[in-house]
């Protein structure tokens, strides 16, 4: 059981070194924040860590893979984590397939700080109160 004393854990799933680091330099103080630029690492982070991850931020564009794929196999580990979706490119039938799966919230790129904090502190807070 997680204690509620502690700093809640982000998971940023990123390859764009600039954009990990951003949303580092942006929540550190708030938030534990674990960075993975590669999927076999960030399978690897929610395998180990899957108990401690109160949220994930997931690109959909991985060279390895896609979000879809990617999803999936976080959902192994941990699904009860909601995930957040970073993507350049949020089609219709993207978005639909992915709400299919689960994923509630959907961020573009560029990433909006002020968005992406508004987003976070929902989910947290939901967390934190659950209906």
């Amino acid at each position: 059981m997680k204690n509620d004393n502690v700093k809640k854990t982000l998971l940023i799933i990123d390859d764009t070194k600039p954009i990990r680091i951003l949303i580092w330099k942006t929540f550190d103080k708030e938030y534990n924040v674990l960075m993975e630029a590669k999927v076999s690492q960030a399978l690897e982070t929610v395998r180990l860590r899957h108990d401690n991850i109160d949220l994930i931020i997931l690109d959909y564009e991985m060279p390895e893979m896609n979000g879809d794929v990617l999803y999936s196999h976080i959902r192994k580990y941990c699904p009860e984590v909601p995930v957040i979706i970073l993507s350049g490119s949020l089609s219709e039938s993207r978005i639909a397939r992915m709400r299919a799966l689960g994923i509630k919230q959907f961020l573009s790129k560029p990433v909006n700080i002020k968005r992406l904090r508004e987003e976070i502190g929902k989910i947290i807070s939901n967390d934190d109160n659950p209906a």
